[in-house]
This record gives structure tokens, C-alpha cells and sequence, in this order.
């Protein structure tokens, strides 16, 4: 998790040197963009909590053909792919786990363009298992390249990775 961290620093960092330098586009609009791209974020992992929604969680994917996605390592490379899983994938979540919510720890952003920006969220996935009732905490992470489209904000970019699980007793 310590290279995650780093990792997404790094990336913070340079995004933050790409910035727009355009004199139009002052700190109210990118304040504007800042919370329109954590909103997305949190939606998002609100989405996957129970009561699972796949239709709230896949419409805040872009259908482009630019669409990526890696979750732990796994890659899914077409939005067709992302959504004919989603719904599978919410119904494992829902009958393996009693319980199943996201703390988020912290959450950044950095605007690039009026129509463009990244968002991090650190957060902690608290789950209890149906089968045998253990309690577990995994550290998590997504980092979300977002861009503006007609019909709102969508995620483009998709990375997301966790810890370690610990036992909470």
C-alpha cells in the first residue's frame, strides 16, 4: 500500500504541472470541475454498497473507445466488457457480504483543462463475510481520469488497488 501511495503522489505531481494555464479559467470554474470529479468519485463507490446499483455504476463510465480499466491487476479494456460484468459482479459483492461499506480516508483532485481532471480517494473497504461472519478492513485506492461529455462527467480511466485484509476482532 506504501507504493501505492507514492505511486499516486507521482501522478499528482505531474498532473498538477499540466495544468491549464488558460487565463479564462479561473479558480471558481476549477473549483467547480474539483467537485464535479469528487462527486463522480463518490457516487461511484457509493454505487458499489449495498443496495448494489449496476446501472448507476456502469452509467459513470464513458462508452468511448478510449475506455480503460484495472482493478488489482485485472484489466478490462472495452466498456461492453466493464457492463455485461457489473451486474455479476454486484451479485457476488451481495452474497458474499453481510456487510459492505467504504470510509473514505481522503479524496484529491487536480483539474487539467475546463472539460478534464483527475481524481484520487483513499478510503478503508469495511466488509463482513456471510459465510463466517469475520469482520475485515482493506486499505484501498482509485485514481479516476474523468472528462466532460455531453451528457456529463465520465470516468475514462479507472485504477484501483487494495491491501492487505486485517481481521478486525
Amino acid at each position: 500500500m506504501k507504493v501505492l501511495f507514492y505511486q499516486i503522489i507521482a501522478i499528482l505531481v505531474c498532473l498538477s504541472s499540466c495544468q491549464t494555464t488558460d487565463k479564462n479559467f479561473d479558480n471558481d470554474a476549477q473549483e467547480q470541475i474539483s467537485d464535479s470529479l469528487k462527486t463522480v468519485a463518490i457516487h461511484f463507490l457509493r454505487s458499489w454498497e449495498p443496495p448494489f446499483n449496476p446501472d448507476k455504476a456502469i452509467n459513470l463510465f464513458t462508452q468511448s473507445k478510449d475506455f480503460h480499466l484495472v482493478i488489482d491487476g485485472f484489466t478490462t479494456k472495452t466498456f461492453e466488457e466493464w457492463k455485461d460484468g457489473v451486474p455479476n459482479y454486484m451479485a457476488d459483492d451481495d452474497s458474499f457480504f453481510k456487510s459492505y461499506k467504504h470510509e473514505i480516508k481522503d479524496i484529491r483532485t487536480v483539474v487539467l483543462s475546463p472539460e478534464s481532471g483527475v481524481v484520487t480517494i483513499t478510503y478503508i473497504w469495511d466488509n463482513i463475510s456471510s459465510k463466517d461472519d469475520t469482520h475485515k478492513r482493506v486499505d484501498g485506492a482509485i485514481t479516476l481520469t474523468c472528462r466532460q461529455e455531453k451528457d456529463g462527467w465520465k470516468i475514462v480511466h479507472y485504477h484501483g488497488s487494495h491491501g492487505d485484509e486485517r481481521i478486525v476482532e
